[in-house]
């Protein structure tokens, strides 16, 4: 299968197991990326990740720095970052290609989304809905914030409303093995949504790997396709998640600090 401008990424699923080391764990380490986009905000950084789909082992799509971050035209410390998103010919229902420009920048606490262009279109901080897209971008340092308290193999119970359950656990990747962070990333409050899961590398601070869990209640199929998936959904408070995305497909995405030395 061709994929344009990411000849370097395999073209099929690399065998991916994730082992639990501690959970939780104590454990922190400091993730200066925007928060899931692999890409820190910092002059010079560079970024690229491939999707898997898990049940045919296909690359469904890339995204990837089209150049090093660069310093901004603003006189502020903001910068600026192209990103190519590409889909296989076999994939691309519209355009196998998008770009999307990002005004970011790094501060104190968190990397910042200050304004995002995509198919032709421009959102930033003066619109009313940019602080819940782009906004909520999670802290630096990650930590471990006693919200979720495990009931069983992935069953859990709130006991808290605000930040991420951290685990210790061993990511190997091929015949490449990494300690990581695995990031249970859900949205503040007690609503039931859409939330990303990531393993963040101990000793870089980059992630590695990335995907995403959706509320049963959303996709009427959700039933039928965790029955056919038994241990891959997820449980909290009684609501079942499935582990895939928007696309309806069970995603892994896997970063360059994962996937090549």
């Amino acid at each position: 299968m061709e994929l344009d401008g990411a000849p370097d990424f395999p073209t099929r699923l690399p065998t991916v197991t994730v082992d639990v080391v501690e959970a939780p764990t104590s454990r922190t380490v400091h993730c200066d990326e925007l928060q899931w986009w692999f890409v820190v905000p910092r002059v010079g950084d560079i970024s690229r990740a491939a999707w898997y789909d898990r049940d045919t082992g296909e690359l469904t799509r890339t995204r990837g720095t089209a150049r090093p971050v660069a310093a901004s035209a603003q006189d502020d410390d903001s910068v600026a970052i192209e990103i190519d998103e590409r889909l296989p010919r076999s994939q691309a229902a519209g355009p196998e290609h998008n770009r999307i420009s990002m005004a970011a920048r790094l501060g104190r606490e968190r990397a910042e989304f200050l304004s995002i262009t995509s198919h032709g279109r421009t959102t930033d901080r003066t619109d009313r809905d940019f602080a819940s897209n782009w906004g909520a971008t999670g802290n630096r340092l990650l930590a471990d914030a006693e919200r979720l308290h495990a009931t069983g193999p992935g069953s859990y119970r709130s006991v808290g409303s605000q930040g991420p359950r951290v685990d210790l656990v061993e990511l190997t990747v091929g015949d490449r093995i990494f300690h990581g962070l695995r990031i249970l990333d859900l949205d503040p409050g007690e609503d039931a949504s859409e939330f990303g899961q990531s393993i963040v590398d101990l000793e870089s601070g980059r992630t590695l790997a990335y995907w995403q869990y959706r509320p049963s209640p959303w996709d009427d199929d959700s039933g039928a396709w965790l029955a056919t998936r038994p241990g891959v959904g997820l449980t909290i408070d009684g609501i079942r998640y499935q582990r895939r995305n928007c696309t309806g497909r069970d995603e892994v995405a896997l970063t360059d600090h994962a996937l090549f030395p």
